[in-house]
């Protein structure tokens, strides 16, 4: 089914929970949601030390680099109206009064985004509404502004047409998807989520060796600041019930 949106939510847990925080959300949590109407199917990811060592963190906005990411993929046209509201208060309202909802840490950032446009590096040519779908080893999230409501357009030019040109250059980095803002109050927020198929580490690598040519040559930062950065933060797909992570 074709993907219509996202909710991608940040998440700051303490170390010291990771195994019981981790079996409660995949063993629990992540099923409960991903059974109501308008929810496909979610993903989960985790940045341990060496990821968040990589910069790209410290924004306010998202409360730093939490080390957990959770994305829940939405299937329905109006996944941001009362009726899809009223399916998660109710799911976390049964959850909570039967004592099963997790009370350490929280969460940092939480959006709802509806799907923009998608892109792909060949050999990878499948359709749009398949790319959400694609196997992957984790995802660089780039999160910034544009400099005004009316300069959008502008600083997604940028993206497709210069700095997604580079960026899926890096190898190992495959796909990526342009979710734009349903809250009238940010509408100048733009979200670019990048695939990866190689370690996000190694990515991240290979990401600054191409953004210092692109700094040298005038292709970054976004030419008559049509773009400013908030986060570009690496995160690792989490493999059900395997939480061997290095805090």
């Amino acid at each position: 089914m074709e993907v219509k949106g996202i909710l991608l939510a940040m998440l700051e847990i303490d170390p010291e929970y990771t195994e019981e925080y981790n079996r409660w959300y995949d063993l629990d949590h992540l099923a409960e949601h991903i059974s109501k109407a308008d929810v496909l199917t979610a993903k989960r990811y985790v940045a341990p030390r060496d990821l968040q060592d990589l910069g790209g963190g410290g924004a306010e906005l998202t409360g730093g680099h939490p080390p957990y990411l959770t994305m829940y993929y939405l299937g329905i046209d109006d996944f941001a109206g009362e009726d899809a509201a009223a399916l998660w208060t109710t799911k976390d309202r049964g959850i909570i009064k039967a004592g099963r909802f997790w009370r350490r840490g929280g969460v940092t950032f939480v959006r709802r985004f509806c799907v923009g446009e998608t892109f792909t590096r060949p050999p990878v040519l499948v359709s749009d509404e398949a790319v959400p779908y694609l196997a992957h080893r984790g995802v660089l999230v780039a999160l910034g502004r544009a400099p005004s409501a009316d300069r959008v357009e502008d600083a997604r030019r940028w993206w497709r047409d210069t700095h997604l040109v580079d960026l899926l250059a890096v190898e190992g980095l495959r796909s990526a998807i342009r979710f734009d803002p349903v809250d009238d109050d940010e509408p100048d927020l733009l979200l670019h989520l990048l695939f990866v198929t190689d370690d996000p580490a190694v990515v991240m690598a290979r990401v600054e060796h191409v953004m210092r040519y692109s700094r040298a040559v005038g292709r970054y930062p976004a030419h008559g600041g049509a773009y400013e950065e908030i986060a570009f933060l690496p995160y690792r797909t989490i493999v059900p019930l395997d939480y061997d992570f290095e805090w």
